[in-house]
């Protein structure tokens, strides 16, 4: 059997099951080889990503084809970890992380390592295979690499979860002292490998002493929840802790925090020496029961807000009476269901969080609001600084007309609104541009509202406890 004949046969390989396969027939592994690196079209290979130096072989007519992907992922999962690694932290994540985060999910260093390939090359190289996707803030995967559907709007709810838990997880440590007060970092560094949380511990016991000098231990901390953590979820998070105890000459206190893990994987975390947290175990099942309610409010945010929207309301005043007092960390996405929650008042349907792709460009839509005789699209900043004209000018340039293109690809009949809606308002530069946005726009309209202006609006609305949700949570410092 020839090679091309095996390949139209089985599908795309790697070269040791080839040179396997082959051998077979009578011929000599060294014969074999140097047959392969023969090979010319319409046979092609890719190298430099498994181990041994091997290479995936496929044919022409296969390339970029569902066979194709397939087997690139058993074969990547198989021989090439550190870019498995990536691909299974984008599926735990429902199809989508944010670019900052998802260092902390991979075996791959953020800074230069000898012998080890940093996580920016990991990622260039699996996005010039066209294995994930560069959505603006955001990696996704192609849809022919997974069989798992993508859901934005519950990946944003689990996001948000992580990030309140990493609050509280840090409020708790620094109020028994486990870490240095003040001195927590989110979503950084230690011994060049990425964390969901890093803080230096001068806990008795755990520190060292180097030429006189104090020097602390370090308590490193990620979360997984929202989906249940398995074998290949601890493998990866084993191999960053492993790396990490042949570079480091610091103590560390490995974390974990989840909700749900299989057996197997937990076995194996407590053979480890890695320290699991429970989220119902560290806060209380309350807490956790609320994070479940932040979830699936932001998860499903267009029907809970059109049909039950005291549950918003709910989800708000639980949130201040259990973390802390702190929704700071959160405002952004919090701010998004407030303007929809605006909405949901005075519209007939109403969508949060939106995803649209019109002739190969993807843009979120933060609030989407449609009535009888107009739909508004609202752009949702809930930031301590002003917008500046650089954000603004992309809004207007490279959001808002794809945005309208789609929605003229389908409806021609209603006004076509844009809002752009800031806590913290504008500056003198951003407000003057979209001022003459404003007067100049003919196929749609433009509007933008900073504090006075949001709290205006909520006065007018048919439900006062707008006014009350946004002077206590957005508007007020």
């Amino acid at each position: 059997m020839t090679v091309e004949q095996y390949l139209k046969k089985n599908g795309p390989t790697l070269s040791s099951v080839l040179i396997k396969k082959l051998s077979d027939d009578g011929l000599s592994q060294e014969a074999i080889r140097k047959r392969i690196s023969r090979l010319k079209s319409p046979v092609n290979k890719i190298i430099g990503f498994f181990k041994d130096n091997q290479g995936f072989y496929f044919l022409d007519e296969q390339f970029q084809t569902q066979i194709y992907f397939e087997n690139l992922r058993a074969c990547l999962k198989s021989d090439a970890k550190k870019y498995f690694s990536v691909i299974r932290a984008i599926e735990y994540h429902y199809g989508y992380i944010k670019k900052d985060h998802l260092s902390s999910f991979t075996f791959s260093p953020i800074q230069n390592l000898t012998s080890h390939r940093n996580i920016s090359d990991v990622i260039t190289q699996l996005k010039s295979l066209e294995v994930i996707i560069d959505d603006g803030d955001y990696y996704m995967l192609n849809d022919l690499i997974t069989s798992k559907k993508a859901n934005f709007q519950l990946y944003k709810g689990v996001e948000l979860a992580k990030e309140t838990i990493l609050s509280q997880f840090y409020n708790y440590s620094k109020s028994i002292g486990l870490v240095s007060y003040d001195s927590g970092k989110f979503h950084s560094e230690f011994a060049k490998f990425q964390f969901g949380f890093v803080a230096p511990s001068y806990v008795c016991g755990i520190t060292s002493f180097s030429k006189n000098i104090l020097n602390p231990a370090f308590v490193l901390t990620d979360v997984l929840i929202g989906n249940k953590v398995t074998i290949e979820d601890v493998n990866t998070y084993l191999a960053k802790i492993d790396v990490i105890k042949n570079t480091s000459k610091n103590n560390f206190l490995p974390y974990l925090i989840l909700d749900n893990v299989n057996q197997d994987a937990f076995k194996l975390l407590k053979s480890n020496g890695i320290i699991i947290g429970f989220v119902n175990k560290l806060f209380g099942s309350e807490y956790e029961e609320l994070l479940r309610s932040l979830i699936n409010t932001v998860a499903n945010a267009g029907a809970i807000l059109k049909q039950n929207p005291q549950a918003y309301i709910d989800l708000i005043i639980n949130l201040n009476k259990l973390v802390d007092g702190k929704t700071n960390n959160l405002k952004g996405d919090l701010f998004e269901l407030a303007v929809g929650y605006y909405y949901s008042n005075i519209s007939q349907n109403i969508d949060i969080g939106r995803k649209i792709n019109y002739t190969g460009f993807q843009r979120e839509i933060d609030v989407y609001a449609s009535s009888q005789g107009s739909l508004t699209i609202c752009e949702c900043k809930a930031y301590k600084r002003s917008v500046d004209l650089d954000q603004t000018n992309k809004w207007l340039t490279q959001k808002v007309p794809v945005i309208y293109d789609w929605i003229r690809s389908f409806e021609n009949d209603k006004d076509i609104i844009f809002e752009f809606w800031s806590t913290s308002g504008f500056t003198t530069e951003a407000q003057n541009l979209l001022q003459d946005r404003k007067e100049k726009s003919r196929k749609y309209k433009i509007d933008f509202l900073s504090e006075n202006e949001i709290i205006a609006r909520a006065q007018k609305s048919k439900a006062q406890k707008i006014v009350e949700i946004m002077r206590e949570y957005f508007i007020k410092d």
